[in-house]
Formats: structure tokens, C-alpha cells, sequence
């Protein structure tokens, strides 16, 4: 009677935990029941599949339990004798297993559909380059190609290349939607796993091995037809297929490293802008061109008046930027386009850094509720980087590199140098 009524009281109180739990909010910003992509779309299905068949599971056998529990439980007085003892039942437990073996194949099959899914590329015309992209510095060998990014993990922020643009940027990722994209997985150091959960699923990046997957912000043309049902001329889908990537797609993703890979694995998040195809040709042309020196000064004379006459660049902008190209030693490990100089890649590159709406791989927010960036916190952010990496990010190269990071400099930058280097910072928009 004990025995029944712990059972009793532990089926009550699981669901009073079930009742709880269906209060939770699906709607997060890194949930996987809110899919903004097909591949992700796919593994919610497989996922709810499987959900689907343990509950199955749970009931049959809870309702087992408790109607043998109520029906065959010790009464006072009880004078029944006891059940016939067996060892078994053939019939029974050739039944079970032909049960268990055909909840395992209703899982196995989708399970193995899905993968073959996540594994092949889609080869459309759409996704192709030449078919889409209308920016510059692509080359007319790479037009039947779709988009390729290298994504580089380290200890700990994210490197994205796109070698088909000449181009790179670090902890936030720019993609257009509706567009297959492949990724090139790569890890300099450590195991990372890169997660996106609201358009993919996790791949590690495993050192000296390339990993690959592809991700897709919004359905293609065909299946958001297929899907809605639109019906039209051509140019009225475009229209309406259009509008639907810029109310449901385009948007501002959080992404982060699902491998633990050391001190400040936690903190090793990335971001995804998804935008449009016109966006992100804008994009990649202002990445390519890069940043002028301050007071719309060439380069060429900026440099030659701070190698010969340094005290005549006045203001906190070129006291910033000299300080990062010297004694703050930022240019060591950066690169930031269109300063001939600052070519450092031990680090992220920092160009368009101030148009980014987080600091130090994400952990560091300062995107406005409008999706704007709030340019005060902005500010506070990257004085708190400069002046104490190593509490943001414990274990990371910025404070200490053998030598090389700003933590080991003869004297640490003081409050009014971190505060002209962060303004300078600033312009890098």
C-alpha cells in the first residue's frame, strides 16, 4: 500500500510538471520550434516524430502501471490468493518486440530521410551566384556556383570568409534569403560546433578536417508556392514571394558554439543578418571599399603626417587611431579594409565593426529594441572590452599572447586611451 501510494504521489506531482511545462515559450530567440528555414523545418519534423512516438510509449505504459497499480493493489484483509506465477509469455514478448521493432523503424525512417536532406545540396538555379548576386568582384567562374562561406572557429569568436567576394568579417554573419548557401566548417584550434537554430542544426568543426553543411534562410520560390498556395502571373509570385522574405525572413538570428571548448565556451556566440539580395550586394561592395582615414584625409598623407609630424593629427579620432596602430598594438592582430596598415589576422577583422549590434563574439549586446544600434552602449561596450577583456572573456588572446596582448604591455592603457581608441572605433561604420 506504501509502494502504491509513493507511485501515486509521483504520478501527481509529474503532472503538475507537465501542466508547468506547457507555459514554456517556444517563441525565443534561439528555439528550435520557431524555424525560419527549411532544414530546420525538417528537423522540428523529425523531432516531433519522435516526440510523437515516446508519448505513445508514455502513455501505454503509464496506463499499464496505474491500472495494475489501483486494480491488483494490497487491500486490508485482503484474503485473495496470490496470482499465478509464470516465467514468461511467449506469444507476449515476441509481440513486444515486434512493437519495439516497429517504433524503432517509424523513427529510423524519417530519421534517415532527414539526414540524406541535410547532407545533399539543393542544386537549383536560384541559389546559383550569377542568377542573383548583381554586386562586384564576382568572377564569371563562379556565377553557376551558389554561395560558399568559410566559417573559422576559434578560441573564442567566429571568422566568415567569402572567398568567392574578396571578402571577410567576424561574429556576425550577412546572408540573403531564400538562397541555398554552403559552409565550409573549419576549426584553427579546438573542436567548436556551429548552431543556428532557427535556420540549422549543429556541425562540428573539427581541426585539420573540413566539415560542410548548407543553411537556407526562408523557403525557396517553389516551395513557398507549394506551401501558401499562390497562385498569379510570374511577376505577381516574385512580388508576393518578395514581401514574404521581408515580414518573415529578414531578420536578426543568435547563433553560439554547441562544443564546450574551453574557459569561455559560453561565451562564444555569432549573430546572422538575413537580408536581401540588393542588401547584401551593398554589403559586400562596403566591405570591399573599407574605411578612409579621419578628416577625409588619403591614407598615403595620413601616414606621412604621423611618421613625420604626428603632434599636428589633433582630436580624439587620430589620437585613437594612432594609438591602435602603435602602442595599443590592435593592428598587430587586426585588419581593418582600406588601411594599408592594419592587416593583422590573428584577430577578427575589424571593418564595418560599428554597424555590428554585438561586441566580442556576441557577448557584448548593443542592439536598440528597433533593431538599431544604440550608439551609447555601443561606446560602453567597447571600453569595457579594451580596458578588461579578460573579464568578459576569460582565457582569450586579446589579453595575453605571449607577448602580444594588451594585458602584457610595460603600462596598461590608461581610462583616456581606451576612451579615444573606442571612439575611433566608433567610425568604423
Amino acid at each position: 500500500m506504501k509502494h502504491s501510494f509513493r507511485g501515486l504521489i509521483a504520478l501527481v506531482f509529474s503532472l503538475i510538471a507537465l501542466v508547468f511545462s506547457a507555459g514554456c515559450d517556444t517563441n525565443t530567440r534561439m528555439s528550435t520550434f520557431d524555424t525560419k528555414g527549411p532544414i530546420a523545418e525538417a528537423q522540428l519534423d523529425l523531432f516531433m516524430v519522435t516526440i510523437w512516438v515516446s508519448l505513445f510509449i508514455f502513455v501505454l505504459v503509464g496506463a499499464v502501471y496505474i491500472v495494475a497499480m489501483f486494480k491488483f493493489r494490497e487491500r486490508k484483509n485482503d484474503d485473495r490468493p496470490l496470482p499465478v506465477q509464470g516465467h514468461g509469455n511467449p506469444l507476449i514478448e515476441i509481440a513486444l518486440i515486434g512493437a519495439s521493432i516497429l517504433l524503432l523503424v517509424i523513427v529510423a525512417v524519417p530519421t534517415l530521410r532527414a539526414i540524406w536532406y541535410t547532407h545533399d545540396f539543393p542544386v537549383t538555379e536560384e541559389s546559383k551566384l550569377g542568377a542573383w548576386y548583381q554586386g562586384e568582384g564576382l568572377s564569371v567562374a563562379e556565377e553557376d556556383k551558389p554561395l560558399t562561406i568559410r566559417v573559422e572557429g576559434y578560441q573564442w569568436w567566429w571568422g566568415f570568409a567569402y572567398p568567392q567576394l574578396g571578402i571577410t568579417t567576424a561574429n556576425e554573419l550577412i546572408i540573403p534569403a531564400g538562397k541555398a548557401i554552403r559552409l565550409e566548417l573549419r576549426s584553427k584550434d579546438v573542436i567548436h560546433s556551429f548552431w543556428l537554430p532557427r535556420i540549422a542544426g549543429k556541425v562540428d568543426l573539427i581541426p585539420g578536417r573540413s566539415n560542410g553543411m548548407w543553411i537556407q534562410a526562408g523557403d525557396s520560390i517553389e516551395d513557398w508556392q507549394a506551401k501558401s498556395g499562390a497562385t498569379g502571373s510570374d511577376e505577381e509570385l516574385r512580388a508576393a514571394y518578395a514581401r514574404y522574405l521581408q515580414e518573415e525572413i529578414h531578420n536578426y538570428y543568435y547563433g553560439q558554439c554547441a562544443e564546450y571548448c574551453g574557459d569561455s565556451h559560453a561565451r562564444m556566440l555569432f549573430r546572422a543578418s538575413v537580408v536581401s539580395d540588393d542588401d547584401f550586394a551593398s554589403w559586400v561592395s562596403e566591405i570591399k571599399t573599407g574605411h578612409q582615414a579621419p578628416d577625409g584625409m588619403a591614407w598615403e598623407e595620413w601616414y606621412a603626417t604621423n611618421d613625420e609630424s604626428p603632434e599636428k593629427l589633433t582630436g580624439d579620432i587620430n589620437e585613437g587611431l594612432q594609438l591602435f596602430m602603435s602602442r595599443g598594438k590592435c593592428a598587430t592582430c587586426h585588419a581593418v579594409n582600406g588601411n594599408p596598415r592594419a592587416v593583422g589576422v590573428a584577430g577578427p577583422n575589424l571593418t564595418k565593426l560599428a554597424s555590428r549590434q554585438s561586441l566580442a563574439a556576441g557577448w557584448l549586446n548593443h542592439r536598440a529594441e528597433d533593431g538599431s544600434v544604440d550608439v551609447e552602449q555601443q561606446y560602453a561596450n567597447f571600453f569595457k572590452w579594451i580596458k578588461e577583456p579578460d573579464t568578459v572573456k576569460p582565457g582569450n588572446l586579446m589579453w595575453k599572447a605571449n607577448g602580444g596582448g594588451i594585458g602584457e604591455l610595460d603600462e596598461l592603457l590608461t581610462d583616456d586611451e581606451i576612451h579615444k581608441i573606442s571612439l575611433y572605433l566608433q567610425t568604423l561604420k
